[in-house]
This record gives C-alpha cells, sequence and structure tokens, in this order.
C-alpha cells in the first residue's frame, strides 16, 4: 500500500462490515426464531423463560448494531495514519 489515506480505511470498515453481515444475521435469526415461542409465551412455567428469552433476544440485536454499525464507524473515526491496513485483494474469485 502506496500511504494511508481515508479511502482505504472506509474501504475496509466498509468491507469488513459487509463480510460480517450474513454471519451475525444468520446467528440472529436462527437464535430469535427459537427463543420467539419462549418470548411470547404467557403459559405456565414462562415466569421464569421469557425474562431470558427477551435478554437474549436484546443482546442479539445489540450485537447486530454494535457489530455492523457502531465498531466500523468508531474505525473510521480513530485510523492513523500509522495503522497497518491490509492489502486490498482486487480480483474476485467468485
Amino acid at each position: 500500500m502506496e500511504g494511508f489515506s481515508e479511502e482505504h480505511v472506509i474501504e475496509a470498515a466498509v468491507e469488513g462490515s459487509v463480510q460480517r453481515l450474513r454471519p451475525i444475521m444468520m446467528t440472529m435469526l436462527v437464535a430469535t426464531l427459537g427463543l420467539l415461542p419462549a418470548a411470547l409465551s404467557h403459559a405456565i412455567g414462562s415466569d421464569s423463560q421469557r425474562p431470558f428469552a427477551i435478554v437474549i433476544v436484546g443482546g442479539l440485536i445489540a450485537n447486530l448494531v454494535i457489530g455492523i454499525f457502531l465498531m466500523p464507524t468508531l474505525y473510521v473515526w480513530m485510523a492513523r495514519e500509522n495503522d497497518i491496513l491490509p492489502e486490498v485483494d482486487v480480483s474476485k474469485d467468485s
């Protein structure tokens, strides 16, 4: 890499967010769909299951927001000239 530029940092942050979006979304959707009956239940025994299910689903949603939006934004905001970025692979092997 020739040197530090804001475009390279932004490109790295966007690329990282895009690569992490699918795994985070899949994990969140599977866990949320699995815990949805426990989170919405009003039957006997739901007094102990419902709070746990709500906390887990809320944590997964917070993980999505933090991992996809907040962390890359903070990285772009705090990046310095002496940070080492990996080389950008321009050839897409699909």
